[in-house]
């Protein structure tokens, strides 16, 4: 509207300055006869050109008393002839010319203006429209992407609470959600970890408590067979001795499993007390304990020592390495059976081998050697005599000292057994 005011201004400036050299030359010509004529014919030139020009000259009562040449300006609109509302301004002023002062009204038709204006207004407003659909569905699309992750780490989250802890979220990217969601797949993963470490440690304990009544029952219900046969029956001297002779294997069965489970309790977080163990004195030192037992078997034990050290507590390897060569010979068949206990140096430290040429072990069963009272069944129908606790307890000496037991075997071919200490 502004820009309308200025330039209907600079339109009549245009129209009185026109008609003020006009009305001052028929002056100098001496014709202001002609004025009036001139005052009409610029008015009809002016209404073909939408203008309403109405002037005539000042009188005393004039209300443009004012030195301005412009009195006011107004916006309105007028009925036309035709009924149809037209929108109009009217400026108000006065011509001064050197003979004669008039007073100016001129009429400008603006209703196209403001048509403009208004279709203006209305492709605004409806730009305007799209506009905010337009961002709006931008809007949503942005929020989407990022509420959405949000929405994947809620139910996520819902999920873990309701003890689904295999639950992963799959959000690709580098900023900070994805960092968030990667931390969180992490500490699930860990929880998942650690309950299905606690569930496997269960299966474990229960397992080991099955296995501990199964192999306590068989003495148990021999020992109470052999006393109540003794109690009710009428039994000769050589038969009481004989009784309790069976009465004294089972409880020494079960002492031996009592101490077997006390040396595993003592092993758990056990610190062991460490210092440099000569290999060719310790290998020694086993086969002392050990050889009249293979004797008895007649089952060879040869042991190829090499000139070094292993640290570790010595009793405790000791034992370790006993309790893999009796377990080799006893998978052994008398009289043509070997067992060799032997020690290399690696470039990671020291590896102990035991390798006999027994019976071997089925894959299937080698991954569960070390779990307490496990015996493979082959072994039991040759009715070799066990526990199955010797192994769970090499396996804890070998964890507690660092060194890593590797088991391979081949059925009829035999068994071999690594202890590798590496050097710190």
């Amino acid at each position: 509207m502004e820009i309308i005011h200025e330039r209907s201004l600079v339109e009549y400036d245009r129209i009185t300055n026109t008609i003020q050299r006009e009305v001052d030359a028929l002056y100098g010509r001496g014709q202001e006869n002609l004025i009036e004529l001139l005052i009409e014919t610029h008015k009809e030139f002016q209404l073909q050109q939408n203008v309403q020009l109405d002037i005539f000259p000042m009188d005393e009562d004039s209300h443009l008393f004012s030195d301005d040449l412009v009195s006011w300006t107004t916006f309105g609109y007028v009925d036309s002839l035709d009924a149809e509302s037209k929108d109009v301004l009217n400026i108000d002023g006065r011509l001064i010319t050197h003979y004669e002062n008039f007073e100016v009204n001129i009429t400008f038709d603006i209703t196209n203006n403001i048509l403009e204006l208004r279709q203006i207004q209305q492709l605004l407003l409806i730009l305007f429209i799209l506009f905010s659909l337009v961002a709006a569905t931008v809007l949503y699309g942005v929020l989407n992407k990022i509420f959405k992750p949000l929405e994947l780490v809620a139910g996520s989250t819902e999920k873990i609470a309701k003890g689904d802890y295999s639950e992963r979220i799959q959000i690709k990217g580098t900023d900070e959600l994805a960092l968030v969601t990667d931390n969180f797949n992490q500490m699930a993963e860990e929880i998942d970890n650690h309950i299905t470490y606690l569930k496997d440690e269960a299966d474990r304990k229960q397992q080991f408590i099955d296995n501990l009544a199964h192999e306590l029952r068989t003495p148990l219900t021999s020992i109470y067979g052999y006393a109540e046969y003794m109690q009710k029956a009428s039994l000769t001297e050589p038969e009481k001795l004989e009784s309790t002779r069976f009465i004294m294997e089972e409880a020494g069965h079960m002492r031996k499993i009592t101490n077997s489970m006390l040396e595993l309790a003592k092993l758990r977080d056990y610190e062991p007390e460490l210092k440099g163990i000569n290999i060719a004195e310790l290998f020694n030192q086993v086969k002392s304990s050990i050889e009249m037992t293979f004797q008895k078997r007649g089952v060879k034990f040869i042991i190829e020592p090499i000139e070094g050290y292993i640290v570790g507590q010595e009793d405790l390897i000791r034992s370790l390495i006993s309790n893999l060569c009796i377990n080799a010979g006893k998978a052994c068949t008398a009289n043509v059976g070997r067992v060799v206990l032997k020690a290399i140096t690696t470039t990671y430290g020291v590896e102990i081998t035991v390798s006999d040429n027994g019976c071997g072990i089925a894959d299937q069963y080698i991954a569960k050697l070390t779990e307490p009272f496990f015996q493979v069944d082959t072994v039991r129908n040759k009715r070799i005599a066990g526990i199955g606790l010797g192994l769970a307890i090499v396996k804890q000496i070998a964890d507690i000292h660092g060194a890593e037991l590797i088991i391979d075997s081949e059925i009829d071919v035999g068994t071999e057994v690594k202890i590798i200490f590496t050097t710190s």
